[in-house]
């Protein structure tokens, strides 16, 4: 039974903004590591966690209050200089985030969240209380038990190297000269006892709830969709003004149709009916435009939650990372922006993980310590670009190659036959991994050929540029939408289809090319290129009506070939009906055609089997 039964809607409302709070949280977080005297963020943070705290509030989300309460004392000290951020408290306010978007995670399963681990808030109430977490000697038997502070301060700066000991946080009522005095009776700290699990592997803990979340909160696990988006006002009140005046053109057209019918056939007339239409065909057009843009979102809606986790992944394999973001701006469709979260993941991780040199190889490359990785995105006619860079050491086609052949995933014949570009494409190949041992983080093969078929599911694709030495950028190319689509409409017989026009290079009459037959196969040269033909009768599994007339060259990605059909009938946007429930092969979805027609809209990539080479018939 749910928790929080009659408030379904009030706890939806609450993860939707306050997940987007925590995202931004996190942002200023890594922007405050770097500048820890910021008022300015010092008081932002401090204002979300006391905003989520009171949406908590109302929902009786008693554990997620006391830890945003804790959380929230800590920011008001030291927005009130009352304490000063260093690396240990830096790490006890991270802990602390990644369990709240644990905590959400529980939430949007409808359940009340666990309390926080002990060695989370315990860490959090020492130093509000102004104890140090430093190394020391171990206190006197007769003081009274408490929390192993040696063990606590171990884990949250686990990983940090000896030679550069975080200094220790001093309570506002002590002196600094006395806190930092030596003194003779201290005896050497004993070993470090075991850590607890929750707090020593917090930044991976971190890492997986962050690049499993979805930008609402929601685990991806959970497969659901969110339900809801935000829209400008401005949009609405546009949308809403084209209703009012298509509105007022229906009216005019059924007065014109009445005085039609009544026998009011005159110049006049007939000219008021034309100009009715084509006023009502560009409000149409214009509401369509604007109902698209309501399903727009800033793409910075995904971005922000991935320095954070490329921080945290660089912590956890003792590299130095700063993820850049640039285009946040950027609108594409909602729908869109969900499916991008998990190969904007596996390729940020593989620039963390493969691309970025460790420290003392970035020094002995010349290279500053720190790596800086890009992650852009742009809009380029009806196309988002989506761009991931890094300055690390770049990917090798020879190394892939052999890889490659070493792991059986191709022949060495084929192998031979690969360029550059190809070479590197063989990264997206099920199984291929450079690793030579699987870790936590990377190894098992099962990453960049998920991107691969993520992005083909959107109608994108990726493409990859490498310099050894230099770094590596890889390029996701994407529809704006994938509600509305340009495409050719072609006929077999007197069935109409339609491909994507964004595949679509060129229309060429069949009647006088030169077509040959090469090793039993037809092929068209094309401007001294020889390019294979095939009919899409043939790959329908329909008869052959022998009328094909028309060749319409296609590429999909870097192969190109002619498709042979009856005819064509130009061009359209449609809009796509998704085929939920019953899908065949090489279909994408349907539309209807300006006369009433079902026309199946053909998956190229799909119909063809692509992943193997174009065209094996």
């Amino acid at each position: 039974m749910s928790d929080f039964s009659g408030m379904e809607e009030l706890l939806q409302d609450f993860l939707q903004e306050s997940s987007e709070l925590l995202d931004d949280v996190d942002s200023k977080l890594l922007m405050l590591e770097q500048s820890p005297h910021n008022h300015g963020l010092l008081n932002d943070i401090f204002r979300g966690f006391h905003t989520i705290k009171g949406g908590a509030g109302f929902l009786n989300a008693s554990e997620l209050v006391t830890l945003c309460h804790l959380t929230e004392n800590l920011f008001d000290r030291l927005r009130n200089d009352q304490l000063a951020l260093d690396a240990v408290i830096m790490d006890a306010i991270l802990a602390a985030t990644s369990e709240v978007r644990h905590m959400f995670g529980a939430l949007s399963q409808n359940t009340q969240p666990s309390p926080a681990p002990l060695s989370i808030t315990q860490v959090l109430e020492a130093i509000l209380e102004g104890k140090s977490l430093a190394k020391a000697a171990p206190s006197p038997p007769s003081a009274p038990p408490g929390p192993d502070w040696n063990a606590l301060f171990a884990a949250l700066t686990a990983g940090t190297p000896p030679s550069e000991p975080s200094p220790p946080i001093v309570h506002p009522a002590q002196d600094e000269s006395t806190v930092n005095a030596p003194s003779p009776n201290v005896n050497p700290p004993p070993d470090v006892p075991d850590v607890p699990q929750e707090i020593k592997s917090y930044g991976r803990r971190a890492t997986d709830s962050l690049a499993n979340s979805s930008p609402s909160g929601r685990r991806e696990s959970e497969n659901v969709k969110e339900n809801t988006i935000r829209v400008d006002t401005e949009r609405l009140d546009q949308v809403l003004n084209l209703s009012g005046e298509i509105g007022l053109t229906k009216n005019r057209l059924n007065q014109l149709r009445s005085d039609i019918l009544l026998g009011k056939q005159d110049v006049n007339t007939l000219r008021a009916l034309d100009e009715a239409v084509n006023q009502l065909d560009m409000l149409v057009v214009s509401l369509q435009n604007s109902v698209m843009k309501t399903r727009m979102q800033p793409i910075g809606r995904l971005f922000k939650k991935f320095p954070r986790l490329a921080r945290d992944l660089a912590r956890q394999l003792n590299k130095e990372v700063e993820l850049v973001l640039v285009g946040e701006e950027t609108e594409i469709d909602k729908t869109m922006i969900e499916d991008l979260n998990d190969p904007l993941v596996h390729l940020i991780r593989n620039a963390v993980d493969h691309g970025v040199e460790l420290p003392a190889e970035r020094t002995g490359s010349g290279k500053p310590v720190k790596s800086l990785i890009h992650l852009q995105a742009r809009q380029i006619g009806d196309h988002i670009n989506i761009i991931i860079a890094d300055d690390g050491k770049g990917m090798d086609p020879e190394a892939i190659r052999a890889k490659a052949i070493a792991k059986g995933l191709i022949s060495p014949e084929v192998a031979s036959n690969l360029d550059e570009t190809q070479c590197l494409e063989l990264i997206f190949l099920p199984g291929f991994s450079t690793k030579e041992q699987i870790s936590s983080v990377s190894g098992r093969g099962v990453g960049m050929d998920v991107v691969k078929t993520n992005i083909k599911k959107l109608n994108g694709n990726v493409t990859i540029r490498s310099e050894v030495g230099k770094g590596s950028e890889l390029t996701i190319s994407l529809p704006l939408t994938l509600a509305i689509l340009p495409v050719l409409m072609v006929r077999i017989g007197t069935q109409s289809f339609a491909v994507p026009l964004s595949l679509v290079r060129e229309i060429i009459a069949l009647e006088h090319s030169p077509i040959q037959h090469v090793g039993g196969k037809t092929t068209l040269v094309v401007r001294g290129e020889i390019l294979p033909m095939v009919s899409l009768a043939q790959l329908l599994h329909w008869e052959e009506s022998n009328q094909a007339h028309t060749g319409v060259l296609m590429q999909v990605e870097n192969q190109s070939f002619i498709l042979s059909v009856d005819g064509f009938d130009g061009h359209d946007d449609v809009v796509i009906k998704s085929l939920d429930t019953f899908r065949p092969n090489g279909v994408a979805g349907v539309t209807m055609s300006s006369d009433g027609e079902i026309v199946l809209i053909l998956d190229i990539k799909e119909l063809f089997g692509l992943t193997g080479g174009v065209v094996s018939h």
